[in-house]
């Protein structure tokens, strides 16, 4: 009972009063012309129209399935066909059929008249389960085409890293394969410059050494 609870406190009440009161003004100025003959069956069907619009808010905060089924058990037992008790061939709601055979203790009658609101409860559900379907289909193409977009975008990013690190490397072996070639060039020169000094310094020793003699 403590989700019922919740869900009373979490109700607003302020809000749903206000709109009741401009509903109830808003009915009577619009069966202001209306026959006392037919004014039940408006009433009846604007009352059921106002209900069924006031638990969509109630089934918003039940859990998905449950919200559901309940709005279309409302519906079913609201607004499901059925006939008059005093005369057949008026169509009255088969609740209130429903209701007279039970407290007459006919439970066979009460079965029967209960037929037409199992029947719209069935088919609502049914329609219910066929929308949830494909609600769920499109919300997963919708997933995979999300996903797809990201994993493109992705792959585009990596591509676009990777052809610029791949230019940077490049331009760092041509900088450092440079260098190689003129250190090599400058070795080569200094041993060069090194062996003509020490043969001109063994040439003048040798020298030397003959005029002493």
């Amino acid at each position: 009972m403590d989700w019922l609870k919740s869900i009373l406190e979490s109700l607003p009440l302020e809000k749903l009063s206000d709109l009741l009161g401009e509903i109830v003004i808003w009915w009577s100025q619009m069966v202001k012309g209306v026959p006392p003959a037919d004014l039940p069956m408006y009433a009846y069907l604007g009352g059921s129209v106002i209900v069924l619009l006031l638990w969509i808010l109630v089934a918003r905060m039940l859990p998905r399935p449950l919200g559901g089924m309940s709005w279309m058990v409302l519906f079913a037992v609201l607004l499901a066909p059925g006939t008059a008790l005093s005369d057949p061939s008026v169509i009255a709601p088969a609740s209130i059929s429903v209701v007279y055979a039970i407290m007459m203790k006919d439970i066979a009658g009460a079965i029967t008249n209960a037929l037409p609101i199992l029947v719209v409860l069935v088919a609502g559900l049914f329609l219910g389960f066929v929308w949830q379907l494909i609600r769920g289909a499109f919300e997963s193409s919708l997933d995979k085409a999300r996903h797809r977009s990201a994993e493109d975008t992705q792959a585009n990013l990596q591509l676009a890293t990777g052809n610029y690190i791949g230019e940077k490397s490049n331009i760092g072996e041509a900088s450092n394969g440079s260098l190689p070639v003129n250190t090599s060039v400058i070795d080569k020169t200094t041993t060069k410059d090194t062996l003509s000094t020490k043969t001109g310094e063994a040439a003048k020793g040798s020298s030397v050494d003959i005029d002493k003699r």
